[in-house]
């Protein structure tokens, strides 16, 4: 795939953007944020339409006209990464503005880096669920917050999905790794641009700057997600693309800055530092139920220069989690095009009496009922006791479903790092009705059981034993025994 450039929509002899610049010199917006904004709004204008229409605006249509795709069809994932099947792949990139022109009938989701990245916004701004359909396939069922993202206005929806994307999407997963490499040369990179102005070329490949090069080496198609938020422009390294020779990889030559970009880069820098305000890299940090934007124990070294780096740890000991993300990007813009986004769960500990069904297959399951003040410890107990299994091995809950992976919650005996199934309430993880999750019992045979939390009754609960409430189709066996070996 080596054009991924931006192909544009040919339905319309008109780019799709925000009127950042209209908006501006409609609104009646006072004091002195507001000549100078009225005075970059042509600017603006300018440089969104100079970056072939790679702005918010098209960024917002589109990925409405994905949602909206997928609202409408039963969209089946595929079995072993749960991507979106081939069968919508090119339907939905005949759609879209920036199309993988070379696809072919059997080009799976991750060579579709713009559906791909879409795809991940659905979901971690819960959008979408996966939901078990027909014949036990995993399908995308739309949540209620569609409704609530379709009354946001344009300006809104671009910074929930910029929100989402920042907060809420894990990074390593969509880099399809185990950790996520780009947080310190991410504000590196940000540093930088902030001492640029909108125009300005930055070079990534002869910059030596914090050995920027090097450090960069791992970003792939994040220097497009950037500029699909209207940060920067890219200029495609097409040498290191071939070279490398994987399809589902990009390298940048240069960006370049856009006056958008120069506006939201500092305050993403600064008020939203990725390591207060990402749900992954905190969960990384040992917390259990993230908060964006609360208090941070720790936090790893910030190589920028000392005013900035004390901003960033001035901002990392105040609890910011009542604002809401956009809160700094108002003064940008006229105050009422930016005043509401979706919710979020921001609950420390929720009581109340939990239904969890866990499923060894199809037509295996049980469901166990806890209290939020049970540990994970009784829910792993009570588990092995549903399906008669001896307990005398290890185990973990894997929080995203993934196995090995770090967002993980292992049994107390289990010497690695992370919390301990023993010290964390079942009313500590936030849960929500329909989350699901992975539990591994045995590291050598590896049983593994998906969890799903079927309801929630938020009250006050007496105390109880877990106990099992219902059960369907006969457990496997812990053991098996050949009998040919006692012949």
């Amino acid at each position: 795939m080596k054009d991924i450039n931006p192909i544009y929509n040919k339905t319309s002899n008109k780019e799709i953007q925000l009127s950042f610049g209209e908006l501006w010199n409609e609104s009646e917006v006072s004091g002195n944020q507001h000549n100078l904004v009225k005075e970059d709004a042509n600017n603006l204008e300018y440089q969104c339409s100079s970056i072939n229409g790679i702005v918010p605006g098209t960024l917002v249509q589109d990925f409405e006209t994905f949602i909206d795709y997928l609202s409408a069809h039963s969209i089946q994932l595929t079995n072993k990464m749960e991507h979106i099947s081939r069968k919508h792949l090119p339907e939905i990139n005949k759609r879209i503005t920036v199309r993988n022109e070379t696809a072919t009938a059997y080009t799976e989701q991750i060579y579709y880096p713009y559906i791909h990245f879409f795809y991940f916004l659905a979901l971690s701004g819960r959008l979408f669920e996966k939901v078990l359909g027909k014949g036990g396939k995993m399908i995308l069922h739309p949540t209620e917050r569609i409704a609530l993202y379709k009354k946001l206005t344009d300006i809104e929806k671009y910074f929930f999905l910029l929100e989402t994307f920042w907060v809420d999407v894990n990074w390593a997963k969509l880099l399809d790794r185990s950790d996520n490499p780009l947080i310190d040369s991410l504000h590196e990179l940000f540093f930088i641009c902030t001492q640029e102005k909108a125009g300005k070329v930055i070079s990534l490949r002869n910059n030596n700057r914090w050995k920027l090069p090097y450090r960069l080496y791992d970003w792939n198609f994040f220097y497009l997600y950037f500029e699909w938020f209207g940060f920067w422009q890219c200029e495609i390294d097409q040498e290191s693309v071939d070279s490398f020779g994987n399809k589902s990889n990009y390298f940048a030559k240069s960006i370049k800055l856009t006056f958008l970009g120069t506006k939201l880069i500092p305050i993403l820098l600064l008020d939203r530092y990725i390591q207060i305000w990402n749900v992954s890299e905190r969960r990384i940090h040992g917390e259990i139920n993230p908060i964006p934007g609360s208090k941070l124990n720790e936090i790893g070294y910030i190589d920028l220069p000392k005013k900035e780096r004390n901003i960033i740890l001035k901002k990392m000991n105040e609890d910011q989690s009542s604002q809401p993300f956009f809160l700094p990007f108002q003064q940008l813009f006229p105050k009422e095009s930016l005043q509401s986004t979706l919710p979020r769960n921001k609950r420390r500990f929720t009581k109340g009496i939990y239904t969890f069904k866990v499923t060894f297959e199809k037509n295996i399951w049980r469901k166990v009922i806890l209290s939020s003040q049970h540990t994970m410890e009784d829910l792993h107990d009570i588990i092995l006791e549903a399906y008669d299994f001896d307990n005398d091995h290890l185990y973990s809950f894997f929080m995203d479903g993934e196995k090995w992976s770090m967002d993980c919650i292992s049994s107390p005996d289990d010497d690695s790092e992370g919390p301990k199934a023993d010290k964390v309430q079942v009313g500590d993880l936030g849960f929500i009705t329909g989350q699901r999750f992975l539990y591994l019992y045995d590291y050598g045979d590896e049983w593994q059981f998906l969890i799903e939390v079927e309801d929630i009754k938020e009250t006050n609960p007496e105390s109880f034993q877990p106990y099992l409430k219902e059960s369907k189709g006969e457990g496997p066996e812990q053991y098996f025994f050949d009998e040919d070996w006692f012949e």
